[in-house]
């Protein structure tokens, strides 16, 4: 029986509660119920990797539709969604958090998120939720198309492992996270797909350096370590 993320196994649940097999929703339901299934890591005491027999077939077939197209998520599209007041890009340096307190994600970065199928963005209802009240814009990142390779995509637990392998930043006794600026010198932006955030938030990997976590990216978004060429915001 395969081991499975938390993300995976907690969508699968709810799917199963209600009565709805995965592959009876579209792709922008199903990323919904992965978004509202990775914040059950705020809920429980523990949210980690684990085998479930009640769960295994139905986070199966969850898998095979992640595994395909939006949510699967090759390469980064131009435009990207991005809520923020201002009209212009600031400056980005990449440096490592502080503390973890808030997950592995760099300091520093220019954050976006994907459009929907349905034309919405990815982070919509983290918007609604973390900013409420505060009524952003959601404005258009435009930007020339990436070179092969410029990005790096979490998709799996297998990406963030070697992601960390290659990039390995000591945070405690056998602990280790991504070392930001590093990664930096070599990427352009780093995107956790909705396949990535099912599939590898909160599944703790084995690296040489010692154990690894992707953790506080709550949805589909990218991270931009640098800005590429011919980029604009726009209403």
């Amino acid at each position: 029986m395969r081991i499975w993320g938390p993300v995976i196994l907690q969508a699968a649940k709810s799917l199963a509660e209600h009565q709805i097999k995965p592959g009876d929703q579209d792709v922008t339901e199903t990323y919904w119920d992965i978004v509202f299934a990775a914040s059950y890591q705020h809920a429980v005491q523990s949210f980690i990797e684990r085998a479930d027999e009640n769960l295994d077939q139905a986070a199966y077939e969850l898998s095979q539709i992640l595994s395909q197209g939006w949510l699967r998520g090759d390469g980064i599209d131009s435009p990207q969604g991005v809520f923020t007041e201002s009209s212009s890009i600031r400056p980005i340096h990449i440096e490592n958090p502080a503390n973890d307190l808030y997950g592995d994600k760099p300091d520093g970065a220019f954050w976006t998120s994907s459009f929907l199928p349905d034309g919405s963005s990815a982070w919509a209802r983290s918007e609604d939720s973390e900013f409420s009240g505060v009524n952003r814009p959601l404005r258009s990142f435009i930007f020339e198309t990436l070179a092969p390779g410029a990005a790096f995509l979490i998709r799996s637990p297998e990406d963030y492992q070697e992601l960390v392998t290659t990039y390995p930043r000591k945070i405690g006794d056998n602990q280790v996270a991504v070392d930001w600026p590093r990664v930096a010198k070599d990427f352009v932006a780093v995107r956790l797909t909705a396949s990535g955030l099912a599939l590898a938030h909160h599944y703790r990997v084995a690296t040489p350096a010692g154990t690894a976590q992707l953790t506080g990216w709550d949805a589909e978004s990218t991270a931009w370590l640098r800005l590429p060429r011919n980029v604009s915001l726009s209403d």
